[in-house]
């Protein structure tokens, strides 16, 4: 199977095919949950926000409404249909069924998650082998288990069971002869010795190994994630030159015009980073999501992007994501507002029909 890092060399250039006709990226998130507190996530803030005043697990019903109403949409199917948003998704006892749903459902090119890898059990190892989910990519937050414990905040968090959890999948993909799900192992960079350590203990059991650049979440007054994970002024002047290097002067988030995620609460939004649920659109409980896709929200949504005017939303004020040329590779600055799709010329059909 081709590396996961080697993906996005086949893609299209975003400002040459936008308006898009449905989203080239779906995420479900299984649950909102997480078993680790990690201190460079929002995951570990104390002040309520978004996700502590609406926990919960996504239930099958919600789940295959939103596959269903997928499978009802004309046109290509999706490029990346992604099991995981907030939360740690094997938190939620039903992913396996999930998976099996979405695997029948044949609505997307591939399937993947992104997870600790600690709550993965033998048995579900198998399921996640015999189910062909394609891609799994495994997020490490140290080199040796004194890091591992600092950086994920609980006790709990041990790097030899992440390790044989990961063989586990190894020996179910050697015993029944299949190459997927491939396994991406990746650590953010640590611009120390650590990045080897990490290299050298997860080599055996993964299919590829990278770093990943650091980047921040939507930004809190609580504390800076970022701060709370390179913590020595060594580090941090390296993540300054780093980010340097690394950030564009951008006015615009590709992300809205290729993207829709859904919440565990079935919450509908354009963005996989807004933690804080202000890019929050519409419910799939109330409309499909194709009718919030052609709706006047996203539009009113995409068109800010496209103004200039993003400062104006609080998640997206507080965000330098699409800032960075490693997360995001288009550049749509300067795109006319014309290209896209009024949703005043939607054909009624497409705005009143359910797809439940």
């Amino acid at each position: 199977m081709k590396q996961y890092t080697k993906l996005k060399e086949d893609r299209h250039v975003l400002r040459d095919v936008i308006p898009l006709h449905k989203p080239f990226t779906l995420l479900i998130e299984p649950s909102n949950y997480c078993n680790f507190r990690c201190v460079s996530c929002f995951q570990s803030l104390r002040q309520s926000n978004y996700i502590t005043d609406h926990r919960c697990l996504m239930d099958l019903t919600c789940f295959q409404k939103i596959i269903h109403q997928m499978q009802t949409w004309e046109g290509e199917k999706l490029k990346v249909l992604k099991l995981s948003l907030y939360g740690e998704p094997f938190t939620n006892p039903d992913f396996c069924e999930m998976l099996h749903i979405a695997r029948q459902a044949n609505i997307a090119e591939r399937i993947e998650t992104t997870t600790n890898a600690s709550l993965i059990t033998p048995k579900i190892a198998e399921h996640l082998v015999t189910e062909g989910i394609d891609y799994i990519r495994v997020s490490i937050y140290g080199g040796n288990q004194a890091r591992y414990r600092e950086v994920t905040g609980v006790d709990c968090a041990d790097i030899e069971q992440i390790i044989e959890n990961l063989n586990s999948i190894q020996w179910w993909k050697k015993r029944l002869a299949k190459e997927r799900p491939f396994l991406s192992v990746k650590m953010l960079d640590t611009f120390s010795a650590e990045n080897d350590e990490f290299k050298t203990r997860f080599a055996p059991v993964a299919d590829e190994l990278y770093l990943d650049q650091p980047h921040n979440w939507i930004a809190s007054e609580e504390k800076s994630f970022l701060d709370s994970l390179y913590a020595t002024e060594e580090k941090r002047t390296k993540l300054k030159q780093h980010q340097q290097t690394a950030f564009r002067a951008r006015k615009s988030c590709p992300m809205p015009f290729t993207t829709l995620a859904v919440r565990a609460d079935g919450m509908v939004s354009p963005c996989c980073i807004d933690w804080k649920g202000a890019t929050n659109l519409e419910s799939v409980h109330q409309r499909s999501l194709r009718e919030i896709w052609n709706g006047a929200e996203m539009y009113a949504f995409q068109k800010m992007q496209l103004e200039g005017k993003n400062q104006e939303n609080p998640s997206c004020r507080d965000c330098e994501f699409y800032k960075s040329g490693y997360y995001m590779l288009d550049d749509i600055d300067g795109l006319p507002v014309e290209k896209l799709h009024n949703p005043v010329s939607v054909p009624n059909d497409m705005r009143s029909s359910r797809d439940d």
